[in-house]
Parts: structure tokens; C-alpha cells; sequence
């Protein structure tokens, strides 16, 4: 079952670029689907702190998505799909006292497919993720972690509605796991975004309130929540180019895969660029 899946999805690229019209190399990537601002595992850079345990902690994300071609179908011209490589790496840290103490890495690699006709849009992407511990981490605990490793396929459909609002879901089925967990998860969610505030001339300026949950099998479907609001600059000179402020609340299960059955409860402030 899990093979005819990935076999699937790569139908389904290979089905929409046979008939391809009007094709397009290396368009801007998050156009189609854009990405979800409350989703800590979405791919993109940025840093927030927060106090967790006591601690001053940072979380670091380096990531980046390449757009790698861009076509409208000759059956479905009103169809605009986009192929994309995505790539991440997801890092905690405790910070203070001079030194950063690295205390685990997630590595994120995505071959995403979006689609979109209007206000409705897809993602389909398969994926690895791998989770290590950091080496400061390791030498105050005295414990190697585990291995971590995993393959699968995300699905997910947006709808913008309105202009001012957009909702989310979908679902990941895992491919290969090490550990063996249980493979399914769900995902659903919504953003709010504010008229232009007209601050710039260079950028439109917008407030956004977003929330993301998500469920994991692996952890008996207990729900994780994501809550963040803040302020947004899209720059006119690239549509796609933004940078957030937010302030957010985290509630659930840690997203780092090291740590995925530990509970986690923090506020935090952060800075994100969508390149």
C-alpha cells in the first residue's frame, strides 16, 4: 500500500506534464500554493525564542524552495500546476550565558507538485525527514536518542474564499519509518490576512492571525496546536518575497522528531523570510 501511493502521486505528474502547454522553467516557488505561516515544519528561515523548561530557547529554520517548472495542461488550460524541490534544516538551541547549546536538528527534504484553478489549490509532496540530537545535548545527558528517519506522502488543499481568508487540510501517510510508528497524521487550519495598512510605498504591509492543528497516530491523535499573529511585508518588486514579525503559542506534541512524544507548551516571538 505504501509503494502504490508514492507510484500514484508520480502518475499524476507524469499524466499532468504529458499534455503540458505554455512551460515555464524556474518560476517563482509558493505562487501556486502559497506556504502555511502557522505550520512550524513548513518550509522557510526563520528564528523564534520562547522560555521552554526554564530555559532561554531558540528555534532556527534554514530552508528554502526552488521552483523548478511551471506548465497548464493541454486537456485542463485552466489548471496551473508547478514542480518544486523544498529543502530544510530545523534546529533548537538554548541560548544565553555565552555559549548556544545545540540541542537537536531535523533535516526536511520535499519534491512537492501544486496545483491551482482559481481560488482552490493542492500539494502533493513527497518527502524525508530525518532527526538527530545535537552534540551539547548529548554530552549533558549522557543519551545517543534514536535513530530517526522517515519517507512519505503529504496531500494537502487549500480554498481562499474570500480575500481576506483562507482554510486548509489534509493528510501524511509514512512510506518507510524508523522507528516504526503508526504512519498517519491530519492537518487542518486557517488564515486571516488585514487589508494593505498602506505603511510603504515599497511593500504592502498587512496584519495576519493563523492557526494550525495537526493529529498524529503516533501519539493516540492527540491534537497540536499552532497559534500565531503578526505583521506581514510582501515586497511589489517580488510578490512572493515577505518577511513576518509574529508572536505565537504553541501547545501539543514537539515538533522536532527527536522529541515527537514530549509534551510542549511555550509563547514565543519570531522573525520568518519567505524568499
Amino acid at each position: 500500500m505504501r509503494n502504490s501511493l508514492a507510484s500514484a502521486l508520480l502518475l499524476i505528474a507524469l499524466s499532468a506534464t504529458a499534455g503540458a502547454a505554455g512551460l515555464d522553467l524556474f518560476p517563482r516557488p509558493n505562487e501556486i500554493f502559497p506556504l502555511l505561516i502557522a505550520d512550524p515544519r513548513h518550509t522557510q528561515l526563520s528564528a523564534s525564542y520562547y522560555r521552554y523548561s526554564g530555559q532561554n530557547t531558540s528555534d532556527i529554520a534554514l530552508g528554502g524552495s526552488w521552483g523548478l517548472t511551471r506548465w497548464r495542461t493541454g486537456l485542463l488550460q485552466d489548471w496551473l500546476w508547478e514542480l518544486d524541490l523544498e529543502g530544510m534544516a530545523y534546529s533548537r538551541f538554548q541560548i544565553g550565558g555565552g555559549i548556544n547549546e545545540f540541542e537537536t536538528v531535523d533535516f526536511i527534504a520535499n519534491i512537492p507538485i501544486t496545483v491551482r484553478r482559481g481560488d482552490i489549490s493542492f500539494k502533493g509532496t513527497l518527502f524525508h525527514e530525518s532527526s538527530h540530537l545535537g552534540d551539547d545535548y548529548i554530552r549533558q545527558t549522557g543519551t545517543d536518542g534514536f535513530r530517526s528517519s522517515n519517507e512519505g506522502v503529504r496531500v494537502q488543499a487549500a480554498i481562499e474564499p474570500r480575500r481576506y481568508l483562507r482554510l486548509y487540510g489534509g493528510s501524511t501517510y509514512l512510506l518507510h519509518d524508523i522507528p516504526i510508528r503508526g504512519p498517519w497524521s491530519a492537518q487542518a487550519g486557517l488564515e486571516f490576512f488585514s487589508d494593505d495598512l498602506g505603511w510603504s510605498s515599497r511593500a504592502r504591509t498587512r496584519l495576519f492571525f493563523a492557526q494550525d492543528f495537526q493529529s498524529h497516530q503516533d501519539v493516540q491523535w492527540n491534537v497540536d496546536s499552532h497559534t500565531v499573529a503578526g505583521l506581514k511585508l510582501n515586497f511589489h518588486e517580488s510578490p512572493t518575497r515577505a518577511v513576518r514579525f509574529q508572536l505565537g503559542y504553541f501547545d501539543g506534541h514537539s515538533p522536532f522528531g527527536q522529541f515527537y512524544s514530549q509534551r510542549a507548551h511555550y509563547v514565543d516571538v519570531s522573525i520568518a523570510f519567505e524568499l
